[in-house]
């Protein structure tokens, strides 16, 4: 069913001026495409079809927190599950909002059009 289970320390970056959130994996990968689970919500995928990095535009707005908590990002997991029909994204971010930790979720689902094999990746903050 599943071709390999992948679990990868990630780095995060937010650029403020353009309110856009970056986050990918901390291992050696070759970029292949991206695609886009919803609008301003962007996956990437390497030469072996394997999501590597998450791109969020207006993520303020998408994750309904400050600019300061983006900056400040406590942690963070993802897991995509791809099948031969979907890709499933679920991820996970924490926050601190008022000295109180915070966490908001984004759940994306979508047609598998790309004919990516099956496979689980999870990307964390370690």
């Amino acid at each position: 069913m599943k071709s390999k289970d992948n679990v990868f320390e990630v780095e995060y970056f937010y650029n403020k001026s353009i309110d856009t959130l970056g986050i990918k994996a901390k291992r050696d990968f070759q970029y292949w495409e991206t695609i886009e689970m919803d609008e301003g919500i962007l996956l990437d995928f390497d030469m072996g079809n394997v999501p590597t990095a998450l791109e969020i535009l207006n993520a303020s707005k998408k994750l309904n927190v400050s600019e300061e908590s983006l900056e400040n990002m406590k942690c963070f997991n993802m897991k995509v599950r791809i099948d031969k029909e979907s890709i499933l994204m679920d991820a996970i971010f924490g926050f601190m909002i008022q000295n109180k930790e915070n966490e908001q979720e984004l759940n994306y689902f979508i047609e598998n059009i790309f004919d990516f094999a099956p496979t689980e990746t999870e990307l964390l903050i370690a």
